[in-house]
């Protein structure tokens, strides 16, 4: 212990931390150059107030009236003041926004982190091309180059390659490494390093009886094979990828299937993914020739990957109205791409030209366009044929459902004239009897419950009732008839006439052939786009019909020509999305229906969160309306049918409440949308009512038009038994069915109930779809302009799509079709970049020593660190390329060098020469991370889950906030471990907190590592850390020990994985001692008190040694 805390003091500070630097170039040094450099830089000729803001000894230094900026104390600082406009006022025109005005507060209280050494007038002005040259000399952009392992002065130490370089570098400083650490130390850091959990007490027993090497690899295959090594490193990735499950901000919404990347992630580290085919999947797993799909999920693997775009802080307002929600969506992928896979800041060239890296901002918006040219949707990912047997059944039990109804409504409509004729009569006299003795009565009731609903009103002109009210009280019948048969042609002719005028067709559901197009990314032309389980099917020609999931009624609506996401099953989903709409028109109208909480939304920008969204509620077809907003000529906008899964928006911002995944019902319908610039959508035809006029001689008493009707009713019927109807024959078949007219009850008849029955339960059994938001190139992409300054609305020219130049080795556009980020993936995940396989394999280093080759894991550019060991990192970069980019290869390597299996015992004079021991003179001793720690105590306690996946675990909070989408869960996450807790940006789990989870708002390569009174308390105090020394206590007071000093070995075996020292064991005895004599517990009855044990669990919890790896 005394070595413990010895090796706890040489912890030293880590160096300026480049996020600090990131973030002055993104938020601060961009409001400077655009609203005060103008009086306050080497540009005015006299500064004002002589004061100049353009380096960071000027703004520290102040002016006539004192410092502006004094580090660590924004009240201090005399820019805060001018930007509150307290005493001065700057900009002198406008008060900044509050958010702006934080951020200055922000980096004022963190440090003022300013890397301007020189104002720019001091710096020579030169050319991009010039400045490229010199930046393409930074360490990282040079070729990765094979060293062959040096010579060591004790060869015999080691043969391993990575021995002998770090050997090498311990020769040339003169320092000795340790020894090798102890079988217990071993092997909790080992179990802990690769799987992030304690070994068990039968593990520790095994491995320190067998001391050979051969033993120790075996372990390590067997840690390497743990499900659990999957758990532990994708939860080291997710920080790289800001992973989190909702979009923060006031409304918190939800980021759909975000726990389905989890998994996915889990997945790769288990299965050993090579990591170029990992990198390609995030950039493109969508567009891949040949995606992976998972025989066993029937999933789509590759398209999981795209998911890690669509983290991040996502804005909800009216993005056209406020551009930047939109630009800073787009800057923050640009900076996770850029920094997951490359360690790049490129998101410092929004507004400028990078001051110290290879990166123009011409490149930054190359970039932008790449990824604004594609679509930020839900996506679907389950294997397109997943349900085709389900389907193959459902349409051969609806085959003859519609048999059966065809025969029952043949005989409905045999007599419908009859029944019309003394319908009207009782209508008109309620003492009427029928006119003929056979009638039905249920029948003949329904026939005047229809005619009722217009007993004192004419229907509107397409009603199939309009022409019976118009003429059945007219004295002259014929010659009204002939009247209105003039009436309705010229009518028909008029409507056709305006709609051809004012309307512009761009797509039409109702012939086959319309659906026929590829990807847009694929044919350069602009579609609209479908996807979805019950899109790929859903074409329905005219007759088709659904059956309703539950209840008496057998259809639930009959269709007209077009595309149902509903045409089997509503529990399959649906999306429709148009290409992007000209500005030349106002309007877009789109013929619909739908119906549980699917919707028709507008999507400006990408913006998916936006509040232009309409709720389809009928089961009828109608025409909605949606502005284009024309006005706004460089935006991006389309219009997107979506069930309710599918809709990034769902639930609703002001809904609090949890969303109820097992109600998946929601289903539209769609056949055609027109563009136009007047008001109101196209007018309806009347070309169904036509047929009541064809007759040559006019009705001369209202029975003949009751004979007309019953010959278009039953000429309606007759097609659709057929299968042969019209949209024109779904119209009358439809008022048919709403009047109840028609049978459709399943009671009607015990061959329909059965099929209707059989149906119903296959029908249930179809799963809910898997859904991700994602992304997907629909469009023949664009180039995105530059914008000057990063300003939102000051456009410069577009600039063509590519990538960096220092990468790529020329700045020639790409010839592409689509977004590009087929081709980025390429450059991103080939062997000759010189940073992807360097800084994976950096990243990796990092996990196991605590601290990576190069400590900037985020940031190998001019601000961050040069290599400890830079022969070394090419060394492994090569063989990881080698080996096919395999990561359990890498890791496996890396544990078996004596350089990781070191004791964490220091070395006085290696402390002087090495004080950060980063020449790797001892194992560096380190603090777990705050799940490590959470999932170290459930197992200790017994109380771990090992489940696998699944939807996450919302965090136990005092007090819920549901208005934010903030729920509570059980105080333990019902034993799940720390990374299936649901992690959302408004609030994380307040105890990972505690212990440096990191705000998942962007790349966190290297996490924090603070030591604080909070977290002493945390231990102490957290009402997790109590239930879990009374959960291990329960368990210790029947685990069949008969002293307690066996016990206390074996808790010292559960927590440290060793067992206790001599000095140790008669501490925790005296501890023990003490307890009893505090809850009064006679000796007979210590070792099963619970109340005793609990406290002694809780010390133990308590112990340094509990939370690091040593």
């Amino acid at each position: 212990m005394t070595t413990f805390l010895m090796v706890l003091g040489l912890f030293g500070a880590e160096p300026e931390n480049a996020a600090e630097v990131a973030f002055f170039e993104k938020r601060i040094r961009p409001v400077l150059v655009e609203h005060c450099y103008r009086c306050h830089s080497s540009q005015a000729r006299l500064p004002k107030g002589g004061l100049r803001l353009d380096s960071r000894a000027a703004i520290r230094r102040g002016g006539e009236n004192g410092p502006a900026v004094v580090p660590g104390d924004s009240a201090a600082s005399l820019l805060i003041q001018a930007l509150r406009h307290e005493t001065f006022e700057m900009p002198p025109d406008r008060k900044l926004p509050e958010r702006v005005i934080n951020d200055f507060v922000a980096w004022i209280g963190r440090g003022a982190v300013d890397p301007r050494d020189h104002p720019p007038a001091d710096q020579a002005t030169t050319s991009w091309p010039d400045v490229l040259a010199q930046r393409r000399k930074i360490w990282s952009l040079q070729p990765v180059t094979h060293s062959a392992p040096p010579s060591v002065e004790d060869p015999a130490w080691s043969g391993d390659a990575v021995d002998r370089f770090v050997k090498a570098a311990l020769d040339r400083a003169g320092l000795q490494p340790a020894p090798l650490a102890d079988r217990y130390a071993l092997l909790r850091r080992l179990s802990l390093s690769l799987t992030g959990l304690p070994p068990s007490r039968e593990q520790i027993e095994a491995f320190v009886q067998d001391p050979s090497l051969v033993a120790y690899e075996q372990l390590v295959d067997r840690l390497l094979a743990s499900p659990h090594f999957g758990e532990r490193w994708g939860r080291h990735w997710l920080d790289v990828v800001r992973f989190a499950e909702t979009y923060g901000h006031e409304w918190n919404g939800e980021v759909r299937g975000a726990w389905r990347y989890r998994d996915y992630v889990i997945r790769c580290w288990n299965q050993d993914l090579p990591y170029d085919q990992f990198v390609r999947e995030h950039i493109a797993g969508d567009l891949l020739a040949a995606p992976r799909f998972n025989p066993v999920k029937k999933i789509n693997e590759s398209l999981l990957g795209t998911a890690f775009y669509r983290f991040g802080e996502v804005g909800h307002d009216d993005c056209l109205e406020f551009r930047e929600i939109s630009l800073d969506v787009i800057d923050n992928q640009i900076d996770t791409l850029s920094k997951a896979f490359l360690a790049t800041t490129m998101s410092c060239a929004r507004c400028h030209d990078h001051k110290l890296d290879p990166v123009s901002t011409r490149e930054y918006y190359a970039l932008s366009g790449i990824l604004s040219s594609s679509r930020f949707v839900a996506r679907t990912i389950d294997q397109p044929d997943v349900n085709d047997a389900a389907k193959n059944q459902l349409q051969a039990l609806k085959s003859q459902i519609r048999q059966e109804l065809a025969r029952q409504w043949l005989q409905d409509v045999q007599r419908a004239e009859d029944y019309l004729s003394a319908a009207q009569l009782q209508l008109m006299d309620a003492t009427a009897t029928a006119q003929t003795v056979d009638l039905e009565p249920e029948r003949l009731k329904n026939w005047v419950a229809a005619l009722k609903l217009f007993d004192k009103k004419v229907p509107p002109l397409e009603h199939p009732l309009h022409v019976w009210c118009a003429l059945r009280t007219k004295a002259d019948l014929a010659a009204e008839w002939s009247q209105l048969k003039q009436h309705y042609q010229r009518e028909q002719e008029v409507r056709s006439a305006f709609n051809a005028k004012h309307f512009e067709e761009v797509v039409d559901f109702r012939n086959v052939s319309s659906r026929k197009k590829v990807p847009a990314s694929q044919s350069g032309e602009a579609v609209w786009r479908g996807e979805g389980l019950g899109w790929d099917d859903a074409y329905c020609q005219s007759g088709e019909f659904a059956i309703a999931h539950d209840g008496d009624p057998i259809v639930r609506s009959v269709f007209r020509a077009g595309m149902y996401t509903h045409k089997f099953s509503d529990r399959l989903n649906g999306a429709l999305r148009s290409s992007f709409l000209p500005k030349d028109r106002k309007y877009l109208s789109v013929e619909v229906l739908g119906g549980g909480e699917s919707a028709l939304r507008m999507i400006y920008d990408n913006c998916h969160l936006g509040l232009d969204s309409a709720v389809l509620s009928s089961d009828q077809l109608q025409w909605m309306t949606k502005s284009t907003r024309k006005q706004y000529v460089d935006s991006h906008v389309y219009v997107a049918l979506v069930t309710k899964f599918d809709n990034q928006s769902y639930p609703k911002y002001n809904t609090p409440h949890v969303i109820d995944h097992t109600k998946i019902r929601s289903y539209f319908g769609v056949t055609r949308a027109v563009l136009h610039d007047c008001e109101g959508p196209p007018r309806a035809g009347l070309t169904h009512l036509l047929p009541l006029f064809t007759e040559a001689a006019a009705p001369g008493a209202i029975t003949e038009l009751a004979t007309g009707y019953g010959r278009v009713m039953r000429q309606a019927v007759q097609a659709w038994a057929a299968n042969q109807a019209s949209d024109e024959d779904v119209r009358w078949i439809t008022w048919l069915l709403s009047s109840k007219l028609l049978s459709n009850t399943k009671s009607q008849s015990d061959v329909l109930a059965d099929l209707v029955a059989r149906y119903r339960e296959i029908e249930g059994q179809i799963p809910p779809p898997k859904l991700i938001n994602a992304m997907a190139d629909l469009d023949p992409g664009f180039d995105a302009p530059l914008r000057v300054r990063g300003d939102p609305f000051q456009l410069g020219d577009p600039v063509p799509r590519r990538f960096l130049e220092v990468l790529e080795g020329s700045d020639t556009a790409w010839d592409v079709v689509g977004s590009g980020r087929r081709q980025l993936a390429d450059v991103v995940a080939s062997a000759d970049n010189p940073l992807t396989a360097r800084v994976m394999v950096n990243r990796i280093w990092h996990h196991l020593f605590g601290r990576g080759l190069v400590r900037t894991t985020d940031d190998f550019g001019a601000l961050g660190d040069r290599p400890s060991h830079p022969q070394l990192l090419d060394h492994l970069a090569v063989q990881f390329v080698r080996q096919g980019w395999s990561l359990k290869r890498l890791i496996r390597s890396l544990v078996l060098t004596r350089t990781y299996r070191a004791a964490s015992r220091v070395d006085a004079a290696a402390r002087e020469v090495d004080p950060e021991n980063r020449l790797l003179h001892h194992f560096p001793l380190r603090r777990l991370e705050a799940e490590a720690i959470r999932d170290t105590m459930l197992a200790v306690s017994g109380n771990l889950s090992r489940d696998f996946g699944g939807r996450s675990i919302h965090p136990h909070r005092v007090q819920e906030r549901k208005d934010r989408r903030l729920f509570t869960g059980p105080l333990d996450g019902r034993g799940r471990r720390s990374l299936y807790t649901k992690m959302t940006l408004t609030e994380e789990p307040p105890f990972l907190t505690v212990f440096n989870l990191p705000e998942p708002k962007q790349t966190r390569g290297r996490r924090d590592v603070t030591s604080v009174p909070a977290q002493a308390l945390a231990l102490l105090n957290d009402p997790f850390v109590n239930q879990q020394a009374v959960v291990w206590a329960e368990r210790l007071v029947v685990d069949g020990c008969d002293t307690v000093t066996a016990r206390i070995d074996g808790m010292f075996l559960a927590a440290l994985g060793r067992r206790p020292a001599s000095a140790e064991k008669q501490r925790f005895e005296m501890l023990v001692n003490r307890l009893s004599e505090l809850h009064q517990v006679r000796a007979a009855e210590l070792l099963s008190s619970a109340a005793v044990w609990r406290d002694v669990a809780h010390a133990m919890f308590n112990l340094k040694e509990f939370i690091y790896i040593r």
